[in-house]
């Protein structure tokens, strides 16, 4: 078992790890990129690789899950 198998930690489509930000108490921050997840700041690249799972599944797919860091089963 890893540091980041930790429940505040997220396992991103883009291969980070983004870990619960206490400082804004709401969201969680990449710990390679530093940006929150989600927001406007986030890489164009993760970004992508985060709708292209969101998109997946809304067609009724598998997505992704982020607590295991890959597709959900």
């Amino acid at each position: 078992m890893s540091n980041y198998d930790s429940p505040t930690y997220l396992h991103l489509p883009c291969g980070g790890v983004a870990e619960f930000d206490d400082g804004s108490g709401c969201s969680h921050r990449c710990l390679d990129c530093m940006s929150t997840v989600g927001s406007m700041g986030m890489p164009r690249s993760c970004s992508t690789e985060m709708k292209k799972w969101d998109t997946l599944k809304s067609l009724g797919g598998k997505g992704w899950d982020y607590k295991t860091g890959c597709q959900e089963k």
